[in-house]
């Protein structure tokens, strides 16, 4: 039977590179024997049994300084703490990876809901999310991301929004002249501060034709805008408020910036 194994059987027997043993080897956490003869590295069943523990705390993702510690200096009181600690990491990624989830879910929903209901017309109540309106499109828009850029909501609970002024939506169906502002939905509203929190306005109890478009924020007529205008006329309602719009996607190739919309009408 063989007592010592060379680096290239043992790295075959573990599935890991021979480059990686000699990492360990230079880390201090695995040794090895050299033939003076030829220079090549051998492993005893010793090293072997120590390789083991290296690759199994490798495998919880343990750091190479942890394991060096735990390996050479620390006893089984000393090494559950590690994996304590090593635990509340992975709790925080899952719990980071599932807030990621979510939000890949949500924005994912919005791209299909563009592809699919683009320039489809229906009649609606108003959307539960509140909002504030701000002026000046560039402006306003670098003021809120440096204003809330430090937390940790605003990538997933802040949506952009655009307002036309009912006089101005009925006479150019475009968005050149177009007020901006951001939303959060009414379940997220109390993260925000007190004082912030009276900014923000609910549109009003009316109903509201609903639909999705995508905008170049430049065209002098939006074409489903237009269409839009001529569904509500032909249906015998009239323009009783603003155009609300609240980002959804973005298509750069396309130069589009694809939004929903509501528009308040007359009661009938």
């Amino acid at each position: 039977m063989n007592e010592t194994w060379s680096i290239g059987e043992v790295a075959k027997l573990f599935s890991v590179s021979t480059d990686t043993l000699r990492y360990y080897e230079k880390m201090g956490l695995l040794a090895s024997h050299k033939n003076q003869e030829n220079g090549y590295r051998y492993y005893s069943y010793d090293e072997i049994v120590v390789l083991m523990d290296i690759l199994f705390f490798r495998n919880m993702e343990l750091s190479i300084q942890d394991i060096k510690q735990m390996i050479t200096k620390m006893d089984v009181g000393d090494i559950k703490n590690i994996l304590y600690q090593n635990q509340k990491l992975v709790e925080h990624r899952i719990q980071e990876l599932q807030k990621l989830q979510t939000m890949i879910t949500q924005v994912a929903l919005q791209y299909k809901s563009c592809e699919e209901r683009l320039g489809q017309f229906k009649i609606v109540t108003a959307p539960s999310f509140q909002y504030k309106l701000m002026s000046h499109q560039e402006d306003d828009l670098v003021s809120m991301i440096r204003e809330y850029k430090k937390e940790d909501w605003i990538d997933d609970r802040i949506r952009y929004m655009l307002f036309v002024d009912a006089a101005d939506l009925v006479e150019n169906a475009n968005f050149c002249l177009a007020h901006v502002g951001f939303s959060i939905e009414k379940a997220n509203f109390s993260m925000l501060p007190s004082w912030e929190a009276k900014n923000f306005l609910s549109l009003p109890e009316a109903e509201y034709l609903y639909t999705i478009l995508g905008t170049t924020y430049v065209e002098s007529e939006n074409d489903i805008l237009q269409k839009t205008l001529q569904y509500i006329q032909e249906s015998g309602r009239e323009v009783a408020g603003d155009m609300v719009g609240r980002y959804m996607a973005s298509s750069h190739k396309d130069g589009l910036d694809y939004y929903e919309i509501w528009i308040a009408l007359a009661k009938t």
